[in-house]
């Protein structure tokens, strides 16, 4: 009841799951990953044990095909299921089972597979395909394209509901939280595509101020301010947040007056961030004379 795909970017070899459907939180139930191994989605009366064990078997040397081999042997109803598997070195696989409700069915390509059931035409999983390959950027980007070329080839028939993207290392840090890029969900909205899409705009933003804000309180504040310059105004009803960091990061590169002016922005609609401003001088994050100096009275 579903459409999903499962990609690799060549050149990263960075890899990802898209989602999307009528059902309630789809994230918490097709995508599954794991760093320097490979992705899978799990689908259609969907049998979590595909994504789990197959996340274990793809780590332990199996190849894609190998996988679905393996569990739909051992799987009492593998034909009311639809899986895509992907390993970390491009290897790809899917299977459509013969009870799927129609119109269902899946494409490989060369660098990613499409598959859908309860879709409008199979033109939805083919524009997915189609649209990945033909488009560039981050690999989150391009899975979204997909998605979206799924929606206008007319998506899940029943409606939309839920949507996740999840990106993955090809290869691991040893520091397991470092090692997934991308992990965005929307589990209930009338437009979850649309919402994905605004996640990941908000997201690369929220990651841009934040590195700033390490950036500067770990000594280097003029390059932090310079890049975060390049960057539109923070909100402060919508980013209160992301404004008071901006504001240190303008008040520790030598821009006191830039900085209390942002500030001044919080005092009406979130008082509390100048609060939290406050303590991060307490807490020795930032000199407590250049806070006392940048925040209102």
């Amino acid at each position: 009841m579903t459409y999903s795909i499962v990609a690799r970017d060549p050149g990263t070899g960075e890899m990802g799951v898209a989602t999307q459907s009528q059902a309630f939180a789809v994230g918490a139930s097709v995508p599954f990953a794991l760093p320097g191994h490979g992705v899978i989605a799990t689908q259609s009366m969907a049998e979590p044990m595909y994504g789990s064990v197959g996340l274990d078997l793809l780590q332990g040397g199996f190849t894609a095909q190998e996988v679905l081999t393996a569990l739909s042997s051992v799987d009492p109803q593998p034909q009311r299921r639809q899986v895509a598997v992907l390993g970390v070195n491009g290897d790809l696989a899917a299977y459509t089972g013969d009870h799927c409700v129609e119109a269902a069915g899946h494409l490989l390509g060369d660098t990613c597979v499409a598959l859908a059931n309860m879709a409008a035409s199979p033109a939805v999983w083919e524009s997915m395909v189609e649209r990945f390959e033909g488009s560039g950027g981050p690999l989150a980007q391009r899975l979204l394209n997909a998605l979206q070329a799924a929606e206008e080839a007319g998506g899940d028939f029943r409606g939309r509901r839920s949507a996740a993207i999840v990106v993955i290392r090809a290869t691991t840090t040893g520091r397991p939280w470092q090692d997934t890029g991308v992990d965005l969900r929307v589990d209930d909205s009338a437009d979850p595509v649309a919402a994905l899409a605004e996640l990941l705009v908000t997201r690369a933003r929220y990651q841009d101020v934040v590195r700033g804000f390490e950036q500067a309180i770990d000594g280097d504040p003029v390059t932090a301010d310079r890049e975060l310059e390049l960057l539109r105004p923070m909100d402060p009803v919508t980013e209160p947040d992301q404004l008071m960091w901006r504001a240190v990061v303008a008040a520790l590169a030598g821009r006191e007056d830039a900085a209390r002016e942002m500030l001044a922005q919080l005092a009406g609609p979130a008082p509390q961030f100048l609060e939290a401003a406050r303590r991060f001088g307490k807490a020795g994050l930032l000199p407590a004379d250049v806070i006392e100096r940048i925040a209102p009275g």
